[in-house]
């Protein structure tokens, strides 16, 4: 609960359960976002957020201390009468379960703080940030102590003291309290509102990992001095790595949390599923984005299905989801799942006639989730319920952007450019085939008049320069799909979750996605990755001991080897 003088600046803590007083701190609170909401629209300055910051970090302190304190009773085993016990546990509960509540329900009220504006040299930039401050105290106060884990091997070691109970402690000195702390909020805070918090918690962790491993990089040649002031506590490679420790440290609690037994997968259908799910569902596609209404009709329709995963904690959010459709043959465009629908639609066939089911579109939506294995377990659950619904399919696959293609080419371009012969992916035929293609540019270099016209959204409608540039685009993604790998891995990330999942690269296909985002991202080039489920386990055990990746012909043959 908050009390705001008339200026808006002192704020009082107030400590207490009562419902009344926590209603006039939501009150508050929903006053504070409007600020922030006015504020970002040039209509007014922020309102002070000292008192939400001290009430995150009293709120952690508490329960990091009721964590050690639960820790070291269950360890030692006291025990009370056993009436008094029952009650003081109850009250503990209580107590325990409405302050984690608040904690949990304090941060995630909290509006997004978007990086970049930190770098904003102005008094409402000065303003301390509730989760910036949140994330350096729990690095700092609440992480191993590396000190202590030192000394204690040093005796360990001089005393030759490597016991069951000093192996135990040093496990236990090697913990990072936070661990604890998180855990002691999952198992205490309501309604699984922990959950929520730390799936959250994850996500502005990675968002901060990502700024200052690269956002940030490239910002620092236009930064002033006042503003790397303002970076210094971030900037270091030391508070880098701490927060990657946390990162992995929820990562690694977040995967046993959503592991597949736990995760309910439901199908999604245009009349039997909520429509504030349905619009998560629409709001969040990230491959495809949709069009219209009729195009959520049509995806949710005949000869389609989508599925998603849920989790208990969190019955009415998507976690991830994927969009198939039901054909005949293996896709090589979009324009083939559309007219796979339409010929259901219109009675030419039937699903139960439908031989191939195409994955085309999997998204992830909440990004607090990334790293955790949720698509490969939802392909294979999806598979498996397709199978017993549909006998008669036997053929799985997806049609699949390559979403850094264009990125990776413009790249390269300029490398070639400027080492001129090295790392050459273009052949001599082929610069000889683009200088007669581009004649007419003569103050363009052929392959800067190449990135210029494929700049263009609708430069594959001149079906002349589209047929010409087929062979030297085909090959260029097999190269980049193929051979210019990190570590014996795919450069592309769509490519590494199917292979690493036991897919195959299964052909390439030309202008197979001709809309916006498709001409500006690959092109319009896409691959269909086939899962051959026989093989599934072999191809993955491959790629993963090895980088063995399992290439068919339809790729393959564009390299010309």
């Amino acid at each position: 609960a908050y009390c705001v003088n008339e200026d808006s600046e002192a704020i009082i803590t107030i400590s207490s359960n009562n419902n009344a007083l926590m209603f006039i701190r939501q009150l508050f609170l929903s006053a504070l976002h409007q600020q922030h909401a006015q504020s970002s629209r040039g209509g007014g300055r922020l309102l002070s957020t000292v008192g939400e910051t001290n009430f995150l970090l009293q709120s952690l302190k508490d329960i990091s201390d009721r964590s050690v304190t639960s820790s070291r009773r269950d360890k030692v085993g006291i025990r009370s009468h056993p009436t008094t016990e029952v009650q003081n546990k109850r009250d503990k509960r209580i107590s325990a379960a409405n302050l984690t509540s608040n904690l949990c329900r304090a941060y995630l009220s909290l509006p997004n703080t978007s990086l970049s504006q930190w770098r904003k040299d102005d008094e409402q930039q000065q303003v301390i940030d509730p989760k910036r401050q949140f994330m350096k105290v729990l690095l700092d106060e609440y992480a191993t102590d590396i000190s202590e884990v030192s000394s204690t091997i040093t005796a360990m070691q001089n005393h030759s003291s490597f016991t069951d109970k000093s192996i135990s402690r040093l496990r236990d000195l090697c913990t990072p309290q936070y661990e604890r702390t998180f855990q002691y909020i999952l198992h205490s805070a309501h309604d699984d509102l922990g959950v929520a918090f730390i799936v959250k918690l994850r996500q502005d962790i990675l968002d901060v990992i990502y700024y200052m491993k690269f956002a940030q990089k490239a910002e620092e040649q236009d930064v002033n001095d006042k503003i790397k002031q303002a970076f210094a506590t971030i900037s270091s490679t030391e508070h880098l790595s701490k927060l990657q420790t946390a990162e992995r440290c929820i990562q690694t609690i977040l995967t046993s949390l959503f592991r597949p037994g736990v995760l309910n997968l439901q199908r999604i259908t245009y009349e039997e599923t909520p429509a504030a799910i349905i619009e998560q569902i629409a709001l969040k596609e990230a491959v495809h984005p949709l069009q219209s209404l009729n195009d959520l009709r049509t995806r949710l329709g005949p000869g389609r299905r989508c599925f998603a995963f849920f989790h208990p904690a969190l019955p009415h959010k998507p976690l991830v989801f994927v969009h198939v459709s039901l054909l005949q043959q293996i896709p090589e465009s979009m324009d083939d799942i559309q007219a796979g629908s339409e010929r259901i639609v219109q009675c030419i066939d039937t699903e139960d006639d439908a031989t191939c089911a195409a994955f085309y579109s999997i998204t992830n939506t909440e990004p607090g989730l990334a790293g955790v294995d949720l698509g490969n377990h939802l392909i294979k659950s999806v598979v498996k319920q397709l199978k017993q619904e549909l006998p008669k399919l036997d053929t799985f696959c997806t049609l699949s952007p390559i979403p850094k293609f264009s990125k990776w080419l413009q790249g390269k371009i300029a490398i070639q450019q400027s080492i001129h012969d090295a790392a050459r992916i273009f052949t001599k035929e082929e610069m000889r085939l683009l200088e007669r293609l581009f004649s007419s540019r003569h103050s363009k270099s052929p392959l800067d008049s190449l990135l210029e016209l494929l700049k263009t959204p609708k430069w594959h409608r001149d079906t002349q320069t589209a047929a010409f540039l087929k062979p030297i685009l085909l090959k260029l993604a097999a190269y980049y799909l193929t051979i210019d790998t990190h570590h014996g891995r795919p450069l592309c990330p769509v490519a590494k979750f199917h292979i690493r999942n036991g897919a195959e690269m299964f052909r390439l296909n030309y202008l197979a996605d001709t809309s916006l985002k498709g001409m500006r991202t690959s092109f319009g080039m896409m691959i269909n990755y086939h899962y051959p489920l026989d093989e599934i386990e072999s191809n993955h055990a491959r790629y993963e001991m090895n980088g063995e990746v399992s290439v068919r012909d339809g790729v393959c043959k564009w390299l010309g080897e």
